[in-house]
């Protein structure tokens, strides 16, 4: 922990800034007692917040800490306050819990603070060196502990001047305008000029990049490499690994970089497995986490097909303590007894079994006794250590690294900030988690605690800032990440309106952003290397020549021969070749996403409902059976197609599905009496050949007419509009391949198929959202709720299908252009997935058409 205030030393003269550790050695100060609130706050709750305790221990332990280390560094000598003079009042109550805690704690201190204590009751002539402040290093914002200390070691050893002072930015130039006062009124606006720079980049990688890269270029160009500062908050990995490929060195970054709590994370993995339903994304974070035996490549491997919805242990089978490891971690747990029982056998076969005990020792008050787990407790109590740096390795020649949450401890000429986002520079003020302000104006008045307030706090992030600018006497670049390391978009700073107010001209602050992703490299303001050429995408072929190649071959089953297209996979190909390709090849997206309710998990939990509702050769059951029924296969179908439904985080969208499905399920039962229809085949797969192509797919249901025609129904979690307008443009594809395979099959021994070849065959969708029925190629009985939707439903689709067909045989795959969705929206009547959900590749190789 670094003070606020710099120490010279007297031997050398050097002027440094004293940290924790070098007080301690000086004064002989005794090894601290553990800082560790939380134990303390959970094993002995205060009335004060036992109830959030209850409901929110993490957060609630959080609170209380972070209340508790303002209280302690807004006292002048680290002791316990009197607060007799409060009135009583709920600020008294909270002080008084919050002074009772830490009574209860022994007086224990934060991290760096018990040196502080040690020296302001440490009697003169007890140091082993002397230790003068430097005049006016006081950092004007310091906590009034720190002026403490830094009066007491004046006091004894005196103070020396700054061997060297702040340079401001030469006068008239925008830095220095800004160096006068970012809030003030008297600020004015003048023309941009070389001392401000803001660029915006994609995310913090390649800012990291842009930074050491800029910082190399100074180097180069003959600025020290101590006179360059570079200020990022929280993790600076990506800034440590890009200076070491640029060869910069960097003074002040921690000797040990922030680490994960990975036994923590595993610890709280664990338990969410054991807790019906398991979300995939917990079963892939165990599969990949390096605590567990088998190699990472496997780890990687296994969590890909769970992801993909393959929950089996196929790839562990070479060992078996591997699969019995993967069944423990898969079993749910109905009781405590099991869950202890379970998580033992996992402990025993984890490599550090022992240190994942240790860190379910605090929990086991809550995993003894009998009856079932009270998952929101257990899971709330678990303790992931945030990541945690070593200390700082500060040395003379290199690049300086600041925090924005801290005043600069050495002055430059070049300041980069890297992380120019909304909540930094200036750093947003949080609320006190105990105290109104008007509470802590009222405590400052009778105890003389100096806690602050918003406002103070804003003030104080302001003047912060405005210091950290004022350190820097040449340059200050600003760098605005338009992403995070998961893809998730970022704002800019609100200090990038109070920099806006210094450039003339400037509407909108954002306009002084320059995004480097559209500036040429020989424009930019570091060395860049020259990129291996690629063709330019901006100019692509109208397809991609494949000759030579059977594209309709590509799978092979196991005797080697092609395997048949299904109808999805060849509507796919008519609204884009290269999505097909990338199909057959296996090159699909595999990103993780969250578990969410999506039109497709909707339609294949109904699909799963009807199967098993409405059995072949059964009479559709009445209303009541019909609501027990669907209630029963409901629960059945979101086992097997969405376990995380059953949560209580679901439940509005649980019931709402199921009374949607039952709506739908009463509309069909409408459907089948008024046709008089005869359910033969559910969930049927076929096999047949059309249009050349060897095809295979399931069939949702086949009826059987009064009058001996058949019909083919596709069961659609939509609406009518839309299927409608597709029909009638003459577009729609899939039903009627089914009906293709009817007439031209491909028989296999036991098929059944003789209950279906020989007969008329028509066609028709089913719309679950509303209860339409569309059909075509078979004439409907008078009355009934069905639309015939004439025989020229597929006449576009097939011919398209016929064009791509001829051009696979070829080995050419047609290339999208950017006119093709809106094309297939408009004229096709149905949205074009392939292209709005499908691979980016599809996207980066469509062909730009000129309007």
């Amino acid at each position: 922990m670094f003070f606020s205030f710099q120490v010279a030393d007297p031997y050398s003269g050097l002027q440094y800034r004293l940290n924790d550790v070098r007080l301690a050695e000086l004064s002989l100060a005794p090894i601290p007692p553990e800082w560790n609130p939380g134990s303390v706050i959970m094993e002995t709750p205060d009335p004060t917040w036992a109830n959030s305790l209850a409901n929110a221990p993490a957060e609630t332990v959080v609170a209380v800490s972070t209340a508790l280390n303002d209280l302690i560094v807004a006292t002048s000598d680290l002791k316990l306050p009197q607060i007799n003079e409060l009135d009583e009042s709920r600020a008294k109550r909270h002080l008084a819990a919050l002074t009772g805690l830490w009574r209860r704690m022994g007086g224990a201190l934060p991290d760096g603070l018990a040196v502080v204590r040690h020296v302001l009751e440490l009697p003169f002539g007890e140091f082993l060196a002397p230790l003068p402040v430097v005049e006016g290093s006081l950092d004007p914002l310091a906590p009034r502990v720190m002026m403490a200390l830094y009066d007491r070691l004046r006091t004894e050893f005196g103070e020396v001047s700054p061997s060297k002072r702040r340079e401001a930015a030469p006068a008239g130039s925008r830095l220095r305008a800004l160096q006068n006062g970012l809030s003030s009124p008297d600020l004015r606006s003048a023309p941009a000029d070389d001392t401000l720079s803001v660029y915006g980049l994609r995310d913090p990688a390649a800012c990291a990049d842009f930074t050491a890269a800029r910082a190399r270029t100074l180097i180069e160009a003959g600025c020290p490499a101590r006179e360059i500062a570079v200020m990022v908050d929280g993790d600076p990995r990506q800034v440590a690994r890009a200076f070491r490929e640029q060869g910069v060195p960097i003074s002040g970054l921690p000797e040990c970089l922030p680490e994960r709590d990975v036994p923590g994370e595993m610890v709280l993995h664990l338990l969410l497995a054991k807790r019906s339903p398991t979300p995939a994304m917990v079963l892939a974070a165990l599969a990949l986490s390096p605590l567990m035996p088998w190699s990472a490549q496997t780890g990687r491997e296994l969590a890909e097909k769970l992801i993909q919805g393959d929950f089996r242990s196929q790839l562990l089978e070479a060992d078996p303590d591997h699969v019995t490891l993967w069944n423990d971690i898969r079993a749910s747990a109905g009781s405590r007894a099991q869950l202890r029982f379970l998580l033992e056998r996992i402990c025993d076969r984890l490599p550090q079994g022992k240190i994942i005990r240790a860190r379910l020792a605090p929990l086991q008050h809550l995993l003894t006794g009998d009856g079932a787990p009270d998952w929101e407790v257990i899971l709330r109590s678990v303790q992931i250590a945030s990541p945690e740096a070593g200390a700082s390795s500060y040395n003379l020649e290199g690049v300086s690294l600041w925090s924005p949450r801290e005043s600069p401890w050495r002055p430059c000429r070049h300041l980069i900030i890297v992380d120019f986002t909304e909540g930094l520079y200036p750093v947003r003020p949080r609320a006190n988690p105990m105290f109104l302000d008007s509470e802590i104006i009222r405590i400052r008045e009778k105890t003389g605690l100096r806690m602050r307030n918003r406002a103070e706090s804003l003030s104080h992030s302001l003047d912060l800032f405005t210091e950290q600018l004022q350190a820097s006497n040449g340059s200050v670049t600003f760098l605005v990440p338009y992403r995070d390391l998961a893809g998730v978009r970022h704002a800019p700073s609100a200090g990038l309106s109070l920099v806006a107010r210094a450039v003339e001209g400037v509407a909108d602050a954002a306009d002084l952003i320059i995004d480097l992703s559209r500036v040429a490299p020989q424009d930019w303001p570091v060395i860049f290397h020259e990129i291996p050429s690629v063709p330019d995408l901006r100019v692509l072929p109208d397809a991609l020549d494949f000759s030579g190649y059977d594209l309709l071959a590509l799978r092979r089953d196991d005797d080697g021969a092609a395997k048949p297209q299904s109808p999805s996979r060849l509507e796919t190909l008519i609204v884009s070749p290269l999505a097909w390709l990338l199909n057959e090849l296996g090159a699909t997206d595999l990103s993780w996403s969250a578990d969410t309710l999506d039109v497709l998990t909707m339609g294949n939990i109904a699909h799963d409902v009807f199967e098993h509702v409405f059995l072949p050769n059964v009479a559709p059951p009445e209303d009541e059976a019909l609501a027990a029924a669907v209630a029963d296969a409901y629960e059945r179908a979101l086992t097997r197609h969405a376990s995380y439904l059953r949560s209580a985080s679901w439940e509005m969208e649980r019931r709402g599905l199921e009374r949607d499905i039952l709506s739908a399920a009463r509309r069909w039962c409408d459907h089948l009496h008024a046709l008089g229809a005869k359910i033969i085949g559910n969930e049927l797969w076929l096999e047949g050949e059309a249009h050349g192509v060897r095809l295979h797919g399931k069939a949702d249901v086949i009826l059987e007419l009064p009058d001996g025609t058949l019909l083919v129904v596709d069961h659609k979690k939509s609406s009518t509009r839309r299927r409608r307008n597709r029909m009638n443009a003459g577009w729609d594809l899939q039903t009627g391949l089914y009906r293709d395979m009817i007439a031209r099959p491909v028989r296999r021994e036991g098929d059944s198929m003789e209950l279906l070849t020989g007969r008329p065959v028509g066609i028709a969708y089913h719309l679950m959202n509303d209860g339409g029925l569309l059909s075509s190629g078979v004439a409907m009985v008078k009355g009934t709720l069905a639309q015939d939707m004439g025989d020229e439903v597929n006449v576009a689709a097939v011919a398209q299908l016929t064009t791509r067909l001829a051009e696979l045989g070829v080995g050419r795959i047609v290339l999208n252009t950017t006119d093709d969705f809106s094309f297939f929206e408009k004229k096709g009547g149905f949205t074009p997935y392939a292209l709005a959900d499908g691979s980016p590749l599809v996207h980066a190789f469509m062909r730009e058409v000129e309007q």
